[in-house]
């Protein structure tokens, strides 16, 4: 006779980048093994965090590699939140010579913040336009582990703006997805610009969706004076 099944009571939250509703059950113990193994070689926690996503979607299909960072990290804050539980301690720091304050933080009220003016879609100039994507979460990774020299800063800005044009249209009609477009000729494209127009895109990528949260502190458990705290990004809450 086979073992009785474990239930399981599954959830639903808005994915922030299109307000659809999606389903999730709570993660189990063999994918908490992943996240364990994962928090022992920091490299992998990208990986462990969208394959534990992945396992616990409930009949929908979602391309997990290819949703923006920001809903990665806000689908997981709420998976987190219902399989091991909402509160979690931070050791937030007020100011130099301050000793770090513990606090709660319910993950339940961190929110993705979005502008409500930021469009994905634009004109370069009087016939170009582009379509952008955001940035997925392996990405955003990855970048951050550049070291920030200058010279690394510019590749970075060159590589995660060719990363995420999505395509490139004319007023005329024209429409080149950048899936079909090779390398170099995305290359020659993007070093066309002049310096308005690359900004144009970067400011694009500084006014995406962000998950952000203050947090307000009554005491600071050295100089006992009240501070704030801005968290932002998953690697904040953990």
């Amino acid at each position: 006779m086979a073992l009785p099944q474990l239930s399981v009571k599954n959830f639903e939250v808005r994915q922030p980048s299109t307000g659809e509703k999606i389903t999730l059950r709570p993660f189990l113990v063999s994918e908490e093994k992943i996240l364990l193994q994962a928090s022992e070689q920091p490299d992998s926690m990208v990986d462990a965090m969208t394959q534990v996503l992945s396992n616990c979607i409930i009949g929908q299909k979602l391309d997990i590699d290819k949703l923006p960072s920001f809903d990665i990290e806000f689908l997981f804050l709420q998976l987190r939140s219902e399989s091991v539980g909402a509160s979690v301690e931070l050791n937030l720091e007020h100011k130099e010579g301050c000793e770090r304050t513990l606090v709660n933080v319910n993950l339940r009220e961190i929110k993705v913040q979005v502008k409500e003016d930021v469009v994905n879609e634009f004109l370069l100039d009087q016939k170009v336009g582009i379509r952008m994507r955001y940035p997925t979460l392996e990405m955003m990774n990855y970048f951050s582990q550049i070291d920030e020299d200058e010279q690394n800063k510019a590749e970075m800005s060159f590589e995660m703006v060719k990363k995420c044009i999505e395509a490139i249209y004319t007023t005329d009609g024209e429409v080149h997805e950048t899936s079909s477009v090779s390398d170099e000729e995305l290359d020659s494209f993007i070093n066309s610009m002049n310096s308005e127009q690359f900004i144009t895109i970067q400011k694009f990528f500084e006014e995406m969706p962000t998950l952000k949260h203050v947090i307000k502190v009554p005491k600071c458990a050295t100089c006992g004076q009240p501070f704030e705290q801005e968290l932002q990004g998953i690697q904040s809450f953990f």
